[in-house]
């Protein structure tokens, strides 16, 4: 007889593949739901420090309002700003819950309005800047390209550029023709050849809404200070700033520096207009804020003018680490 061999049914060999298949599919679909579920709360943790670092910088800029308020409330402080006092002299970081913040206020009365070339005093000002271009080694031509930026005439400044000029550059665009309302509008303005220039001149300009140029003697930049007027020595300015300066009164700088005599109508001993720069992080997370805030001189009260959460803020721990690698 012919031995037969042993039946395996066929349903047996389906039946393990398709096991198999079941265990790869649910294998494949739990490391998904994990994977999906990793990311999700890895967002949720991301979004959620954000979130506490955003609202850590605004803790920071109040904490400013603060300080510039209770200067203000000093009867002793009201009448002058200098860099001797608190709000000037705070650099220490502040530890808070899983991170930290860090902020300084600027006095923008330290620096030069750029809105202050136009107006009745704009000729004069506009003198004045450049001056102060030419003490940073900048082409003064360039104020002329500025004035025709802001002003709002379509008459072309013998170095500068209006809409007919703007229209053919690309992309095309028109000229402001209205005050300036952030620095970064220099950059559309003014042709710089390197960043450096940029940066350069950033350190001792700003835009405020005003017209006027108001200097604080007592805190104003070297190169911002040697430009108020034509025949005041660079040197002098040197000297002006290096010292403690707590003046009481213009008069009383005027007198041991005549040549200021010139620019007395735009000197001051006292400030209005302030920038807060807040940097705050929650582990690896930060929130960088720049406020320009505005206060009553009379009142004390505190105006907030604008915002920016997305200007890069130095930290003062590595600014000191590059002063030291310097």
């Amino acid at each position: 007889m012919i031995a037969r061999r042993p039946h395996r049914p066929v349903s047996r060999g389906v039946a393990l593949v398709s096991v198999l298949l079941i265990v790869a599919v649910t294998t494949a679909l739990a490391y998904e739901i994990a994977n999906r579920h990793a990311f999700t709360v890895s967002v949720s943790r991301q979004v959620f420090s954000s979130s506490q670092a955003r609202e850590y910088a605004l803790g920071g800029e109040e904490y400013a309002r603060q300080l510039l308020y209770a200067d203000w409330e000093d009867e002793g402080t009201r009448s002058k700003d200098t860099l001797l006092e608190d709000w000037s002299t705070m650099t220490e970081a502040f530890d808070v819950e899983d991170g930290g913040i860090e902020m300084r206020i600027e006095d923008l009365s330290s620096r030069f309005n750029l809105n202050s070339v136009l107006g009745a005093e704009g000729a004069q000002n506009a003198a004045r800047l450049k001056r102060l271009f030419t003490r940073l080694e900048l082409d003064p031509n360039y104020v002329d390209a500025w004035v025709d930026w802001i002003d709002a005439d379509q008459e072309v400044q013998p170095y500068g550029a209006e809409d007919a000029d703007y229209l053919l550059r690309e992309p095309p665009h028109r000229a402001a023709n209205q005050r300036a309302v952030d620095i970064s509008e220099l950059r559309l303005a003014v042709p710089f050849e390197s960043r450096d220039e940029y940066a350069r001149l950033g350190a001792n300009v700003t835009v405020l809404p005003t017209e006027r140029l108001a200097v604080n003697i007592n805190t104003v930049t070297e190169a911002v200070l040697a430009s108020l007027a034509p025949n005041f020595p660079a040197a002098n300015a040197q000297l002006l700033v290096e010292q403690v300066r707590n003046y009481d009164d213009v008069e009383g700088v005027i007198a041991s520096h005549a040549p200021l005599g010139e620019s007395a109508a735009v000197l001051r001993v006292g400030s209005e207009y302030f920038e807060v720069q807040v940097r705050a992080h929650v582990g690896d997370t930060r929130s960088e804020l720049t406020s320009i805030l505005h206060r009553n001189h009379e009142s004390g009260e505190i105006t907030l003018l604008s915002r920016n959460f997305g200007r890069r803020v130095e930290s003062q721990a590595d600014e000191t680490t590059a002063g030291t690698e310097a």
